[in-house]
């Protein structure tokens, strides 16, 4: 009788006498198979609901990051085809390192461009990789417009995320004839193509994200068409330009207020001589207006059509060899008138003598070399001492005056 008849005798021998060590082992084996199934189950089902649930969620981040960026678009005026080279109309931006601009746009009354940039995550960060959307601009108010107190204060704006986990597969976007990718160099998940007028943009993103329960990454991807609607504003007003500048004579496009005021200018006789007195006149639709040009004129409710000159006079014929010259912007041909408005470069002209700069009378209007002013004003500048570009005396600092224009509603 070998051992597990033994076994066999004894349990027939003995029917209460308890399960075998071999029992216990199989029973155990079999126990551990069946919880550990039941184990990898549960752990299926909570990475496939996991899965699906993050599906969803970049599905739903993706889509509201576009919609988001359509809609400030439609307050946009144009969309630059050249992302890159625009950066130059926003001095106040500064790209990171990597980081990749892709929809730069200009905004009605907006001192800046607004720009949408693309660029890798840095160690550290809570944001989901690879990459991030940021946008870079004025912030919005409770009502979804424009904070007023930010707007002409873009050394304040800061730069915000959008959407994070944007794919950094790289790509270079296919656009159609007559269509300009806006950043021309190889991009990743997020690229833009712009039409020659600048005014519709294809927009496409591309999102992934990836966690090792589930064996495969989740990839998603949407397009959408934007279009800068140059006939609105933000609150969806009409925006026919407030007013317009033609060969230096100011018109209004619509009904507004307007304010000019001059806000300084130097001009002697010769190297340190005496003081020329100057004489501020303004003319509306050709018809001289009474104005002290030691205060700010103000003119309500002028009506649309209206067109504005202004015309500086130095000296009165009683002092410097009866000095007496004049320059208005009624003669779009004068060079003794620069008429400037947001963006302008800054003439480069040395003062006569001792005399300020124009950086010294434009200090609060000037950055990096440029007029730095409201999309609704303008800046006048005016040489009074000789006609001759070439001469010592051409420094358009005579006189300087400011125009605000705003609309009646």
């Amino acid at each position: 009788m070998n051992v597990s008849q033994c076994l066999l005798f004894r349990k027939k021998d003995n029917p209460n006498g308890g399960a075998t060590l071999l029992e216990l082992l199989l029973g155990s084996a079999l126990m551990a198979f069946v919880v550990s199934m039941a184990g990898w189950g549960l752990v299926h089902i909570l990475a496939t609901d996991q899965k699906a649930s993050a599906k969803e969620t970049i599905q739903y981040n993706s889509n509201r990051a576009l919609e988001f960026l359509t809609d400030e678009i439609k307050l946009g005026r144009k969309i630059d085809s050249d992302a890159v080279a625009a950066l130059a109309e926003a001095p106040d931006f500064t790209l990171p390192d990597g980081a990749k601009p892709i929809v730069v746009f200009q905004v009605p009354d907006v001192p800046q461009r607004v720009i949408y940039y693309t660029r890798p995550i840095e160690e550290g960060e809570v944001w989901e990789g690879p990459d991030v959307l940021e946008r870079w601009g004025p912030r919005f108010n409770e009502e979804g417009q424009y904070d007023e107190t930010e707007i002409n204060n873009p050394e304040n704006w800061e730069s915000s995320i959008l959407i994070d986990s944007i794919d950094n597969t790289a790509h270079t976007p296919t656009c159609d004839t007559d269509w300009q990718a806006s950043n021309p160099n190889s991009t990743e998940g997020f690229n833009a193509c712009v039409n020659s007028e600048e005014k519709l943009v294809k927009l496409h993103l591309a999102t992934t994200i990836d966690n090792p329960t589930w064996h495969n990454e989740i990839n998603y991807q949407v397009e959408t068409t934007a279009f800068a609607r140059s006939n609105l504003t933000q609150g969806f007003t009409e925006d026919t330009p407030i007013f317009s500048v033609s060969n230096k004579k100011l018109m209004l496009e619509k009904p507004a207020t307007v304010k000019f005021e001059v806000l300084g200018g130097e001009i002697t006789c010769g190297a340190g001589g005496v003081e020329i007195p100057v004489e501020t006149n303004l003319y509306i639709d050709e018809t001289k207006h009474s104005w002290d040009g030691d205060s700010p004129l103000n003119l309500p409710n002028q009506s649309a059509g209206t067109t504005f000159d202004v015309e500086s006079i130095a000296g009165n014929g009683s002092i410097c060899n009866k000095h007496n010259l004049t320059a208005s912007s009624a003669d779009p041909d004068s060079p003794q008138l620069e008429v400037l408005v947001n963006g302008d470069p800054v003439p480069d002209v040395t003062p006569f003598a001792d005399q300020n700069t124009i950086e010294f009378f434009l200090q609060e209007y000037i950055k990096d070399g440029k007029i730095n002013i409201a999309e609704n004003q303008v800046i006048y500048l005016f040489e009074l001492g000789s006609r001759d570009k070439g001469s010592s005396a051409f420094d358009l600092q005579d006189n300087v005056v400011l125009a605000t224009v705003e609309s009646a509603n």
